[in-house]
């Protein structure tokens, strides 16, 4: 089959610096000459087209966030089958589909938009290589160039903007705002010393674009548990090798009832003194030569620590809740009721429902009522305006009765138009 898109390739593959799918998608939109959401449909189109195309076929939501793929799931897995299907290549490791598929993903671990290391735009210009963004960048955890020692950027210098937009004006390696060059560096950019740069999560990067295409079991991570848990309870140290983490968190995965998390697996990794990869392809027990259990080690700052969980006093917000919904005050939206109880409307709508129900009800009468004032209010002026006219004998002029009644009212142009039209026609 001929491409249906520009078969661009994709920059950095089999390396720890390759491309991240969304970096893909907009250097395509680019070279394509159009946006990125006129990009998408089309390649949704095309592919619910082609009885041959041989992947799953996913649903295309209107708007992608930069975490939603890069990790695995459905969409992911259809953006890669679909864009590797219209360019004839693979796009596999173009994203970290180790999360959500052997590992689970823990909360803050990828950014929510580009990140770039000024220093790599830069080289990449002068040696005349199309600018892109790594996948590695968009891990928080590394928060610095390995290469560089530099902290990534995730704003323009010159205007703030970041690089999210579906508008592809210019390359990746101009602002999409102002044009302004992204080598452009900080004022204050520290070095970094690379003694914690996540540099086992960079290792992980490369090791999953050389062995990606082989066979891995899904459970690869059960797989090495229980071999490291037969070899230490030979050893007579299975309690010891449950302080690593926890026993149940341990025995859960082994067990495949649970997942590690991508910090789990870190932590236990670092403490084997293995790789991520090993560890996840099920090969840790014959790798582990490093592990002693007289050993201390002190995890690196990257690593992410458990977050506290934000425990809700449901009863405080109840009241809360009902007090505003009672009050005299005009009624909120339930967005601004959330946001005014420092909640989230998820929370309110999983909690509360009955009451969620009274405030949508509420808001929307609100707005119906306040609809009907300013209809009522703008056709009352407009009638007395060409009553007005019509006693001193004037010329009745629309332009000018929406211009004068816009002044005193305030009213919108939509409402006011209706209005002078209707109060028009009757006295004409």
């Amino acid at each position: 089959m001929a491409p249906k898109l520009l078969p661009i390739q994709v920059r950095g593959r089999g390396t720890a610096e390759i491309e991240s799918l969304h970096s893909y998608i907009h250097r395509s939109a680019y070279h394509h000459n159009v946006f990125v959401g006129v990009l998408l449909k089309y390649m949704d189109r095309e592919i619910k087209r082609d009885s041959d195309f041989p992947g799953h076929i996913g649903c295309l939501p209107s708007y992608i966030h930069h975490q939603d793929i890069l990790r695995k799931n459905s969409l992911s897995d259809y953006l890669i089958d679909s864009f590797g299907y219209l360019t004839c290549q693979s796009l596999r490791g173009t994203n970290a589909s180790f999360l959500n598929a052997q590992l689970n993903m823990s909360r803050g671990e990828l950014s929510s938009g580009f990140r770039w290391c000024s220093e790599c735009m830069a080289e990449m210009m002068e040696l005349g290589e199309e600018p892109y963004f790594k996948l590695i960048w968009q891990f928080k955890a590394i928060q610095g160039c390995p290469i560089h020692r530099t902290s990534l950027v995730r704003a323009c210098i010159n205007c703030g903007c970041t690089q999210n937009s579906y508008q592809r004006v210019s390359h990746l390696g101009k602002c999409q705002q102002c044009s302004s060059s992204l080598r452009r560096k900080p004022k204050k950019n520290p070095i970094r010393e690379l003694t914690d740069n996540a540099t086992d999560l960079i290792q992980l990067v490369y090791d999953w674009q050389m062995f990606s295409d082989q066979h891995i079991s899904p459970y690869g991570i059960s797989i090495s548990l229980n071999k490291l848990l037969d070899s230490y309870r030979l050893q007579n140290k299975e309690e010891d090798f449950y302080r690593l983490l926890s026993r149940g968190r341990l025995l859960s995965a082994a067990n495949k009832k649970t997942k590690l998390s991508l910090s789990d697996a870190r932590k236990l990794s670092f403490q084997l003194g293995i790789s991520l990869f090993d560890l996840i392809s099920g090969n840790a027990a014959n790798t582990s030569h490093r592990f002693d259990l007289n050993d201390s080690h002190d995890f690196p700052s990257s690593f992410s620590h458990a977050s506290v969980r934000d425990v809700k006093d449901h009863k405080s917000v109840l009241k809360n809740l009902k007090e505003l919904s009672e009050s005299d005050v005009a009624p909120m939206s339930l967005k601004g009721t959330a946001k005014k109880l420092g909640v989230s409307v998820g929370y309110l709508e999983y909690r509360f429902p009955a009451q969620v129900r009274l405030i949508v009800n509420r808001y929307q009468s609100y707005l119906d009522q306040d609809h009907l004032r300013k209809v009522y209010l703008a056709q009352t002026r407009a009638l007395q305006y060409f009553l007005d006219v019509s006693e001193n004998r004037a010329a009745k002029s629309r332009k000018h009765a929406y211009k004068q009644i816009r002044e005193e009212t305030g009213l919108p142009k939509w409402i006011l138009k209706k209005a002078i039209q209707t109060a028009y026609q009757a006295m004409t």
